[in-house]
């Protein structure tokens, strides 16, 4: 099994189970770093599982950080790249991370169901990683949150496109423009998280619901692929909106900087606090 710096990878050939997940070294966000070792390792996952004899129906993204499975966009990168006007590496950035998502959506390529095992705060890029795969697994205690608003954005790696497809246009509408912190009770009740867990059984849930779906394997992937038909989803969709965002970003004035500044020490506490 390939080793990478960013994540660690599991693979359980007998339930054809692939689980990667952040590794609890750094901050627990999409840092420049993280998004082109990510391109590797979908790479790699495409080369290594399309073997006859490396099945794999279920891909599973979780995180080591207790308390936190992403905290999404690199803030800190943001602000650098707004300050200095360089609009060019803001969008090699955004572009690396529709990359990674889109990766998920279309499950690397391979006929498998994707899966967000979210055991903790999933925040801006993270909540919209976690609603790029076709199932939301998530802990009682999980929060999830759209900040963007707080600093005069809006969320540009996917949110709008996969928010519009999961929920109807008023729930949709709420949660892009609310900017609150909601529990994972709350966006399962609007459909938006498949399943709960009780606190520390994240894992049990998963691989319950994955022997649960692999007797019904068939049924559940195509399923899944017709829904996608009806409701299609392509790059370019995503790659034009957050072009928009990083343009929104080029024209953000400094009260909205200094926000985001505030907000970036915020999530470094936070991320202390739950490590």
């Amino acid at each position: 099994m390939r080793k990478f710096n960013c994540l660690n990878v599991e693979y359980y050939r007998e339930h054809e189970v692939l689980l990667w997940k952040i590794k609890d070294t750094g901050m627990p966000n999409f840092c420049l770093k993280g998004l082109l070792e990510f391109k590797e390792f979908a790479i790699w996952v495409r080369s290594y599982f399309s073997h006859p004899e490396r099945p794999v129906k279920f891909i599973v993204s979780a995180s080591e950080h207790d308390g936190v499975y992403n905290m999404g966009g690199d803030l800190p990168f943001f602000v650098e790249s707004i300050k200095s006007c360089n609009k060019t590496a803001l969008t090699q950035y955004a572009h690396l991370c529709i990359d990674a998502i889109y990766e998920i959506y279309t499950s690397f390529g391979l006929q498998a169901l994707t899966i967000a095992m979210v055991e903790g705060n999933a925040y801006g890029g993270g909540f919209e990683c976690a609603l790029s795969h076709d199932i939301i697994i998530a802990e009682r205690k999980a929060k999830f949150c759209l900040p963007e608003n707080k600093f005069n954005l809006f969320p540009g790696m996917g949110a709008y496109s996969l928010l519009y497809r999961k929920l109807n246009t008023k729930d949709a509408n709420t949660v892009l423009k609310a900017g609150k912190i909601y529990q994972a009770e709350e966006l399962y009740d609007l459909g938006c998280i498949d399943k709960l867990s009780n606190e520390n059984k994240s894992i049990q849930t998963l691989f319950s619901y994955i022997t649960k779906t692999r007797e019904r394997y068939n049924f559940e992937y195509h399923h899944n692929v017709c829904k996608k038909k009806i409701f299609p989803l392509d790059k370019a969709e995503l790659i034009d909106i957050t072009d928009i965002w990083v343009d929104a970003c080029m024209k953000v004035e400094l009260f909205d900087i200094r926000r985001m500044e505030i907000l970036a020490k915020a999530q470094y506490r936070k991320t202390k606090a739950v490590l």
